[in-house]
């Protein structure tokens, strides 16, 4: 939270001399014809009843949508005094073109998750996953959540423009779709655009909510390497710091998916590791050391923990910021997390705190083969420790 905290601030200090505050929040007219026009569709019946067809077998759709139109005024409020300055910015500091001329934002009051960038979609009643229903975020929370998904949709004009360097963009592994990627990009655009439209203080709230913490799972990757480092203004935009990014920095391979390699005729016989399991994704063992600390005491080459850059000797200290007590614990957290789509591994190694990513793997595979990480240089964790490993004479491990 200090991190947070200072790098806000100091986001806040300097954003007028980046260009980042100047003349924003007063932003009037004229109205630069590039700003796309933004459209509220408060009457999607079709589309709020195909989200939940048993639900509304039962329930108004169009009731519910009447519910919609009745509560929607502090969104639309906000929207009339600041929607023009915040496409303006999300586009000066993403670095990036509008292409889309109109932008239809579908408020509905139920949806399945906190909202979409493509189709627009703004809930205003709740998440509803079955008979279970959970508010929706309200005041800054919503703003930010507005601010998101039009980040969101700010980086997707790269694939649609003609323009040679928005292509160049679109190639980057960070543009790739993904909570660890391309949603960790529009994180922080949205951070730095939603702290000049709302201010620093109501962005903080937002972002350090307990809403927004369950719903940004790449934030520690973000912070780690970002947050404190990409200083956006319209000088050097966002697409300006990707494209500098190396292909094979830290950044690149921390939130790379490992894969498995493509099939091989030769398959060396996969010895038993004592302590680890015989089956599971993890591949790893952990104990308590003598200064009661937990760290990794074995580990498999071929499994998931060590493609991901798990190494024997790191001392775990949390899984998706919460401490872990035991190799259960651990286990059971990283397994959860995995199943939302990845999760974020803090460890201490070499006295430096890291945070790893663990992710599933990009490719399906069966589960009684033996699993070969591609090795090549920048595309794994592995080449780093021992260079490039042929599939026929990797490490041996178990399955």
């Amino acid at each position: 939270m200090k991190l947070l905290v200072t790098c806000l601030l100091m986001l806040w200090a300097v954003g007028p001399v980046l260009g980042q505050t100047v003349g924003y929040e007063d932003y009037v007219e004229p109205r630069p014809d590039n700003l796309p026009l933004l459209h509220w569709n408060r009457s999607a019946v079709s589309l709020q009843t195909s989200l939940y067809p048993e639900f509304y077998k039962s329930n108004s759709a169009a009731r519910d949508l009447r519910w919609v139109r009745d509560n929607d005024s502090a969104l639309t409020a906000f929207w009339d005094l600041k929607g023009d300055s915040t496409l303006l910015i999300l586009s000066e500091l993403a670095g990036i073109d509008w292409v889309e001329q109109n932008l239809t934002v579908y408020l509905l009051r139920y949806y399945p998750s906190v909202g979409e960038s493509d189709p627009l979609v703004i809930p205003l009643g709740g998440m509803r996953q079955g008979a279970l229903n959970e508010a929706a975020p309200a005041g800054s929370k919503l703003q930010f959540n507005l601010i998101l998904q039009l980040a969101k949709r700010m980086l997707a004009q790269a694939e649609m423009s003609d323009d040679g360097f928005a292509r160049a963009l679109v190639n980057h592994p960070l543009m790739q779709p993904g909570r660890y990627r391309r949603d960790n990009l529009a994180l922080l655009l949205a951070l730095v655009t939603s702290q000049q439209i709302i201010g620093l203080d109501s962005t903080f709230d937002a972002y350090q909510s307990a809403f927004w913490k369950q719903r940004t799972p790449g934030r520690a990757i973000m912070e780690q390497y970002q947050l404190s480092e990409w200083i956006l203004s319209a000088q050097r935009p966002l697409a300006q710091w990707v494209i500098d990014e190396p292909m094979g920095s830290r950044l690149v391979n921390a939130t790379r998916p490992p894969r498995r390699s493509g099939a091989t005729t030769t398959r060396q016989h996969r010895t038993f590791i004592e302590d680890l399991p015989l089956k599971g994704q993890l591949g790893v063992s952990l104990r308590v050391n003598e200064a009661n600390r937990l760290v990794v005491d074995k580990i498999d080459l071929l499994r998931l923990a060590y493609a991901c850059g798990l190494r024997e000797g790191d001392a775990i200290r949390a899984v998706d910021g919460i401490r872990v007590r035991n190799h259960k614990d651990f286990v059971e957290k990283a397994l959860a997390g995995l199943d939302r789509g990845g999760a974020t591994v803090t460890v201490v190694r070499d006295d430096q705190t890291e945070t790893l990513l663990l992710q599933p793997l990009a490719m399906s595979y069966e589960e009684d083969e033996p699993l070969y990480w591609d090795e090549t240089p920048g595309e794994s964790p592995l080449y780093d420790t021992l260079g490039p490993v042929m599939p026929d004479t990797a490490a041996p491990g178990i399955e």
